[in-house]
């Protein structure tokens, strides 16, 4: 080893290197030991040279091997003179002719501590908002059966089975079941926020007809726009698919929403739905992911424009949010509180979806949410068999 490092001199400015340098012979036998790697290890040089780098590194040696080979950095375990427990972020280089290798560490002991106790902490955290999910899932009858009675029982008084009302009775009792239907309203989405963020998909994929389920959704919808003097148009003649697969409930939940917005955002003018199938550079930049074997024969563009108040720019993204309120005027005018929107778009992940927004203030909104609409195709075993043996 003398000759050796005589007539490779700079092997003695590692002294002043900031990481571990550690160099080691075809059996993993330690020949050369740095001042870093007293202070990282506790060990001296006299204690080390001649020793096996296994005594650091015990199960993980391995990747010393690994290291050299690929060039790949890892961080591994090892134990410090005084056995304490350390973490270094080790990458070797192999000397071919001489059969050497140079192990280079850095501790990091403190990082990975600290990303240690993040780990614990976000699990601690997950399970917490799981159980909360769950138990507040689990209470959903709790919640909805008083306010069913406020609803049925002020609805009751309203057609009059306790007589009839004078007209300061009936003012107070219409105010009492609108606001108990709007509770209602409200806990039913907040209820469903829950169940989707507790993990629990409840996805009933199947196949259903698209258009019959859109012409049951639009006529409800049609009433509520006509009452204001809105046109409702809707447009199907680029849908190629009649029957599609996917959640016809979580569908139609999400259909209803970006309707009943539009018609709710929109005082004059009119509501336009439009479905189609968008190209497949057009679902590459909206962000979707396309299975193995799908076109865009297998997705579904629906666009629904209004033109209402429009959004402003900065809460565009907000929107989606069920943390963050909308603007309070805006709100006290129309009623809501936003979840309906975030529902919308945590149930278009659990349908492989997206969904976006285009808008400028008092100038309407445009939104549009894409769905896959075709089952996953399952390779046979031919198939299967046929690409182990292409490899």
């Amino acid at each position: 080893m003398d000759s050796f490092i005589k007539k490779f001199s700079f092997i003695n400015n590692f002294n002043n290197y900031p990481d571990a340098v550690i160099i080691v012979d075809s059996s993993n036998n330690i020949l050369y030991w740095n001042k870093k790697a007293c202070e990282i290890f506790g060990y001296t040089r006299e204690e080390m040279i001649g020793r096996n780098i296994v005594i650091l590194f015990d199960a993980e040696a391995e990747k010393i091997r690994e290291s050299a080979e690929t060039g790949k950095c890892f961080v591994i375990s090892s134990k410090s003179k005084a056995n304490e427990s350390i973490f270094v972020d080790i990458s070797c280089s192999q000397l071919v002719k001489k059969q050497k290798t140079i192990i280079t560490a850095r501790d990091v002991t403190r990082n990975q501590k600290v990303i240690g106790k993040l780990l614990i902490e976000y699990e601690k955290t997950s399970k917490i908002s799981t159980y909360k999910s769950s138990f507040i899932t689990g209470l959903s009858n709790d919640f909805k059966t008083p306010v069913h009675s406020l609803i049925g029982f002020s609805q009751g008084l309203l057609d009059g089975i306790c007589g009839e009302l004078n007209e300061k009775q009936h003012k107070y009792v219409t105010i009492m079941n609108k606001n108990a239907n709007i509770l209602l309203d409200l806990v039913t989405d907040f209820l469903e926020l829950s169940r989707l963020e507790g993990n629990h998909p409840e996805v009933n994929m199947k196949l259903f007809t698209l258009v019959n389920t859109i012409n049951r959704i639009t006529e409800r919808i049609k009433l509520s726009a006509e009452a204001k003097g809105l046109q409702l148009e809707i447009d199907l003649s680029d849908v190629e698919r009649k029957n599609i697969y996917s959640d016809e409930y979580l569908f139609s939940k999400v259909l209803t929403v970006v309707l009943e917005n539009a018609v709710k955002f929109t005082e004059i003018g009119s509501i336009r739905l439009k479905v189609m199938h968008p190209d497949l550079e057009f679902l590459r930049n909206s962000g979707i992911e396309i299975p193995d074997g799908f076109n865009d024969k297998s997705f579904i563009l629906f666009t629904v424009t209004d033109t209402g108040i429009g959004i402003p720019e900065e809460e565009k993204t907000a929107i989606f949010d069920e943390y963050k309120q909308s603007e309070r005027t805006t709100a006290k005018k129309y009623g809501g509180t936003g979840l309906k929107l975030a529902l919308t778009q945590k149930i278009l992940l659990r349908l492989g979806g997206v969904i976006w927004v285009e808008s400028d203030l008092g100038q309407g909104s445009t939104f549009r949410f894409i769905i896959p609409v075709e089952k996953p195709k399952v390779k046979t075993i031919a198939e299967n068999l046929e690409e182990v043996y292409s490899e």
